[in-house]
């Protein structure tokens, strides 16, 4: 058996950074008030490598601003780590209490599993951070990967199906149903990105992140120019298949099937479970890019779309106001809402209007 992660952070990081290269060496002297000096530190965390590279401040120092976001991220990968014993989430998946005992979570927490349910209900059911029993069974949680037997799958579901969780934001609470265990991969990254931006907002900060197939673009680029960030050719990982203008202030998400999976008896089986058959997606989309000001719902729905398929993920993104939707199909299509301004060769192009 072969594992294989293909780790998207250094390439979209290059992507970014040659596109659109946010300093000069005339601006890297300090200011009585604020910074431009370039800082970039890299970070282990989630499962992924992470970059912070902040160019500029008009509050604080840029090395204060990059420590404060490896600060963040500590913390949030503690709350959410689904192998840390004393995580929030091993509190949830380990509870033994009945549905009747309180939980009591961290506001993060909390915050999270609000944005999870609402993502699960207005993407009909398919994000689902309830599928945990079955993504045990395939190893996504621990990396002892292997193929389950369907009855075994059967069985999972059957838990998952069953499955609730109420939460009380206002208290830090949740209450379970017996057998529910969560998993936040499908979206920790996204919030993780939208905390880290708020970071970037108070001390004025121009910086790039990317956060393992997640970019978060803090401050604008400059008065008169827009960032430009490149979308990864799903085929050929080395190359992009296109480039698209984001304004600053935006989370790019991309999810695709090639980004993580395993080879067992000669096939490949990614990571994006579909919730109705406990069995990786079959879909005819190859990568979803979601872009928008609300990181955590485009983690969300980048799952969530690539799972629904070219038609009915058309159908949503059409209706989707707010973000930004960029299809890469098995048959070499780019499918785009008309507000993304691509560049691309060697692809069919299609816009999907509003």
């Amino acid at each position: 058996m072969i594992m294989k992660k293909a780790f998207s952070v250094f390439l979209c990081l290059l992507i970014v950074l040659q596109l659109c290269g946010c300093t000069s060496a005339g601006d890297r002297q300090s200011l009585t008030k604020g910074d431009r000096r370039k800082v970039t530190e890299t970070v282990m965390a989630m499962n992924t490598v992470m970059q912070i590279t902040v160019f500029r401040t008009s509050e604080g120092t840029t090395q204060q601003v990059a420590d404060l976001m490896k600060k963040r991220i500590t913390e949030l990968e503690e709350l959410f780590d689904v192998n840390s014993p004393d995580s929030d989430v091993s509190k949830i998946n380990n509870f033994e209490g009945t549905e009747f005992d309180d939980i009591h979570v961290n506001e993060d927490t909390a915050n999270i599993l609000t944005a999870a349910k609402g993502a699960y209900y207005g993407t009909d059911y398919l994000f689902d951070i309830k599928i945990m029993p079955v993504l045990k069974l395939w190893g996504f949680d621990n990396g002892n990967y292997g193929v389950p037997k369907a009855e075994d799958i059967e069985k999972a579901l059957a838990v998952t199906d069953k499955s609730r969780i109420n939460i009380y934001p206002d208290e830090n609470t949740v209450r379970l149903t017996e057998g529910t265990e969560i998993s936040l991969g499908g979206i920790a990254k996204g919030y993780l990105g939208d905390e880290l931006l708020k970071i970037a907002e108070e001390y004025g900060a121009t910086a790039l992140l990317s956060l393992g197939g997640n970019i978060v673009l803090c401050g604008e680029k400059s008065e008169d120019e827009l960032w430009r960030v490149g979308v990864k050719n799903p085929k050929d990982t080395e190359n992009i298949v296109c480039s698209v203008e984001c304004k600053g202030n935006q989370s790019v998400v991309t999810s695709g099937g090639y980004e993580r999976y395993f080879e067992y008896g000669g096939q490949e089986y990614h990571h994006i479970i579909d919730p109705r058959t406990g069995y990786p997606a079959e879909s005819d989309l190859l990568s979803v890019t979601v872009i928008g000001e609300n990181g955590t719902m485009c983690d969300a729905y980048s799952t969530a779309l690539f799972i629904m398929g070219k038609e009915k993920a058309v159908d949503f993104a059409a209706k989707a106001n707010g973000y930004e939707f960029i299809f890469i199909t098995e048959s070499d299509e780019i499918l785009a809402t008309d507000g993304v301004n691509i560049e691309s060769d060697g692809f069919k192009f299609k816009s999907i209007p509003r």
